[in-house]
């Protein structure tokens, strides 16, 4: 019988201000190069959508139309309500449809929340570990009456009533080859490289979770898949591994890999770095790399808080490990906002330890995810969201203190050199738009030398909270559109975007009878300058909806003011 795939992905579409962040979703790509490696799946049908949308109709017509054998959905905390009606939509028109979950929420603990019960009860299975070999099995038995019993490594959620196959052996990750490998990889984005799977670190807060790192891509595989990153020609690279340095053999293998190929040393290359582990020869190798952005996870200077988490942390050997990186690597300081545990006070005085010691802070909500804090909510009295999975309270954290501790953290962003302001996580260079030293801040000096003198704290701008929120909702709701700035000036409001073609002007004036323009709303008219065309108009039109509402105001009230990260 014919066998046909669909496998299923929401791109999270990450918010880079500077436009050179390019995601789509490994996960599936890898699901998709292993059942086309596997020579007896040769024949095998596959579609693989891969879309940033939040349209769940939008998923299910393509499915539709390629009448599918099976259907894989790659589960992540943003994608389960498309999902669950997804799969509402696909059990009425196909009631036998074979229809599996996998991905990092494809997790009892989280399907049996009350808010995920239609999506648990419409899915066969569930895989809920890594998804290799299981999904090959898959593909090969899924149209068999007795499949559920010839796959190994699946849960089946019937109605609440959780049972288990066999218990699938851990992938060999050697043995199942990478999409850049295969040339399946999508040309021109971003590019993601393994050097080894899992973590010896185990983080309560962190869904690695217990995955032992004991699984090494060898030389002669990230040789291949160097080779295949630089035929995609991807213009930056993404390392998925837990940090650069947490694995000596898979860097080993990596230096041997790179010495043959040499495509990083023309890339601009992103990942972790853990700095208990940094050694001379880690950074020997990263000078021979264009550009490292490594980013270093301190999660919080509290000793008592990360031991508690499970983080292991020495602040002594840390600031040495930033005096011997300074000018070599471009790196941010990594925080977690509202930790189980922590408490105002203290997250206050990590982020002035932040400011003190780095050039750029980066700082994310605390996420109840799934293997990590959904499993011990519980015992940290952890309230949370079930949409966002973000902490509404917690040990050490009422609700009152989280809202006023990030609205003060948003502000202090607001106030620095390029801000990155989201409702998740916010960044910032360490400087004021004046160029001054960040309020809360010292300016780094010798050891020895004289305070300075405290930076006045400069006032904060709204604007910037209102061009965040106009950048995410764009990102919503008109995909492939970005936001870069708002410019209010006595001619009109003009809107900087970066649409799927390129650069675009959108210009807002007064509605003049007569005159052209390309969309008319309230008395305003909308004209662009750049490049779009029939499909990307659209679009357009979507971002004309988002920012309306703000144009009516500064067409209102006119004055030369530029809003801009």
């Amino acid at each position: 019988m014919e066998r046909r795939i669909v496998l299923v992905a929401v791109d999270a579409r990450w918010r880079d201000p500077n436009g050179t962040f390019f995601s789509f979703s490994y996960g599936i790509e890898k699901l998709r190069a292993s059942i086309v490696s596997a020579p007896d799946l040769a024949d095998t049908q596959i579609l693989l959508l891969d879309l940033a949308s939040g349209d769940a109709e939008q998923f299910f017509e393509a499915v539709r139309a390629f009448q599918p054998t099976m259907v894989g959905l790659s589960t992540y905390v943003w994608s389960l309500n498309i999902f669950a009606e997804l799969t509402r939509r696909l059990r009425e028109d196909q009631p036998d449809l074979v229809i599996v979950a996998g991905g990092p929420s494809a997790r009892r603990s989280v399907l049996d929340l009350p808010q995920y019960h239609p999506l648990r009860d419409r899915v066969d299975a569930v895989i809920p570990g890594e998804g290799e070999a299981v999904i090959r099995e898959l593909v090969r038995h899924h149209q068999a009456p007795d499949w559920r019993k010839r796959v190994a490594g699946l849960q089946f959620p019937t109605r609440g009533l959780w049972r288990s196959s066999e218990v699938a052996e851990r992938p060999a990750i050697n043995e199942y080859p990478s999409p850049y490998q295969l040339d399946l990889g999508p040309l021109h984005k971003t590019g993601y490289i393994e050097t080894f799977r899992g973590c010896p670190i185990h983080c309560a807060f962190c869904q690695w979770g217990e995955q032992k790192s004991d699984r090494v891509h060898d030389a002669a595989y990230l040789e291949a898949h160097l080779e295949g990153l630089r035929r995609a020609n991807v213009p930056n690279v993404f390392f998925l591994d837990a940090a650069f340095n947490l694995s000596p053999r898979a860097f080993r293998a990596l230096v041997a890999a790179e010495d043959q190929v040499g495509v990083l040393a023309g890339s601009v290359v992103h990942g972790h770095l853990y700095p208990t582990f940094l050694e001379d020869h880690h950074l020997e190798f990263f000078d021979r790399i264009k550009q490292v952005q490594a980013s270093i996870g301190i999660q919080s200077f509290d000793v008592d808080v990360l031991e508690r988490l499970g983080r292991p942390f020495d602040v002594a050997r840390f600031e040495k490990v930033l005096q011997r990186i300074r000018g070599r690597l471009n790196f941010d300081i990594e925080l977690i906002f509202g930790l189980p545990g922590d408490n105002p006070e203290s997250f206050r005085r990590t982020v002035e330890r932040s400011l003190e010691l780095g050039d750029t802070v980066k700082a994310f909500k605390c996420l109840v995810l799934p293997d990590a804090l959904l499993e011990r909510a519980a015992d940290l009295s952890i309230e949370y969201d079930p949409v966002t999975f973000q902490i509404l309270s917690c040990e050490g954290w009422t609700a009152d203190d989280l809202a006023r501790e990030w609205e003060w953290l948003y502000d202090l962003a607001a106030q620095c050199d390029r801000p990155i302001l989201n409702d998740d996580w916010v960044g910032f260079a360490i400087t004021t738009q004046t160029g001054e030293v960040a309020s809360g801040a010292e300016p780094r000096r010798e050891r020895g030398a004289e305070p300075a003198e405290p930076v006045p704290a400069v006032s904060v701008r709204p604007e910037h909270r209102a061009l965040g929120r106009l950048r995410d909702a764009i990102a919503q709701q008109a995909v492939g559109w970005g936001l870069s700035a708002v410019r209010g000036e006595p001619g009109g409001v003009f809107f900087d975007l970066l649409g799927p073609q390129g650069a675009v002007v959108l210009e807002v004036v007064r509605f003049e009878q007569g005159a052209r323009y390309f969309a008319e709303r309230d008395g305003l008219a909308y004209s662009h300058r750049g490049p779009v065309d029939r499909v990307s108009s659209p679009g357009l039109r979507q971002v004309i909806d988002v920012v309306h509402p703000e144009a009516l105001n500064l067409v209102a009230a006119p004055r030369h003011r530029t809003w801009t990260t």
